[in-house]
């Protein structure tokens, strides 16, 4: 049995020398936003689950997808179009590891909102090498490293995204659902939670994903073989795109409910997940869409609202 096709987008670093490490960490931790005092609410569009977001650059709109699981990206073309200039490069690998040499630029302002965010580096990436991102008509990606420089308040019910740089301009309820974030390379924010009392590290806040929960694959067997997941299906798929393609391999995967995941000071109950080999761990926006979601990477806090009547994208 084949599962439908879940589109990921998922890109990590692979330096290959202490030197470049440091450089590279160094470039994406770079950037800031002019303004001071600020708080500015703008509208998103969601495309096959994706968060679609309108910037402006060098007085012109372009279309990004907010994606809090990899650095800010631009494409080949829009790279040329505004004559940026590589500062270097360094290999990056997709969720399959395959690893190519990526340039990178920065910059020098890019407008979300009202909001001016500068400085921020951004790697050249060949979006034609996926027609999942060409046909959503994208220019590049609000990766996390530019997020990090703002508090993000994301209503997905609304369909409207806050920035601010002070958490007391948002109006929060008393009772809500929060966790610590760990902060890793180029901003890339990650959660621990316990499934089904079990401790697991280092679930990648991912709203570049467009599935839900994924549960690494080791740990799914290991609680189906001791009976602690009962509500499961095993499958081969085929259908994880990384960013320099498709592999046209089938791999092991289940889709199962978890009785209970501990999310940081709240319970979830009878959560859907999803466990496929060589899929690292991560939330992703079919998870989130269900929920107001704040990222404070200064307070290194993930606060969830429920939505009262969850929204469909």
């Amino acid at each position: 049995m084949k599962i439908t096709r879940i589109f990921i987008y998922f890109i990590t670093l692979i330096l290959l020398n202490s030197c470049s490490l440091n450089k590279a960490i160094k470039h994406l931790k770079e950037g800031e936003t002019d303004q001071e005092n600020y708080s500015v609410t703008f509208p998103f569009e969601i495309k096959n689950g994706f968060i679609i977001v309108p910037v402006e650059i060098e007085n012109k709109n372009y279309n990004f997808l907010l994606d809090t699981g990899s650095p800010t990206l631009v494409s080949k073309e829009l790279a040329k179009s505004l004559n940026l200039k590589a500062i270097d490069s360094a290999k990056a690998g997709d969720v399959y590891n395959d690893k190519l040499q990526n340039k990178y630029t920065r910059l020098e302002k890019v407008k979300i909102g009202t909001i001016d965010f500068t400085g921020t580096t951004a790697l050249i990436n060949d979006f034609n090498s996926v027609s999942v991102w060409s046909s959503l008509n994208i220019h590049g990606f609000i990766g996390a490293n530019l997020m990090q420089h703002a508090i993000w308040d994301i209503d997905f019910k609304r369909k409207q995204i806050t920035i601010t740089d002070n958490e007391s301009k948002l109006n929060l309820p008393e009772d809500i659902i929060e966790n610590k974030l760990f902060i890793g390379v180029a901003g890339v924010p990650a959660i621990a939670c316990k499934v089904n009392e079990k401790k697991v590290w280092n679930f990648t806040v991912d709203l570049g994903y467009n599935g839900g929960i994924v549960v690494p694959f080791s740990e799914f067997k290991k609680q189906t073989e001791n009976g602690e997941i009962l509500d499961f299906k095993k499958s081969d798929t085929k259908g994880v795109i990384g960013i320099y393609g498709e592999q046209n391999t089938t791999r092991e995967s289940y889709i199962g409910i978890i009785d209970e995941i501990e999310f940081g000071n709240s319970t979830l109950e009878n959560e859907k997940v999803y466990s496929e080999q060589y899929l690292e761990k991560r939330f992703g926006s079919d998870f989130f869409k269900d929920y107001r979601i704040i990222l404070n990477w200064n307070s290194k806090k993930i606060k969830l609202i429920k939505n009262k009547q969850s929204t469909t994208s």
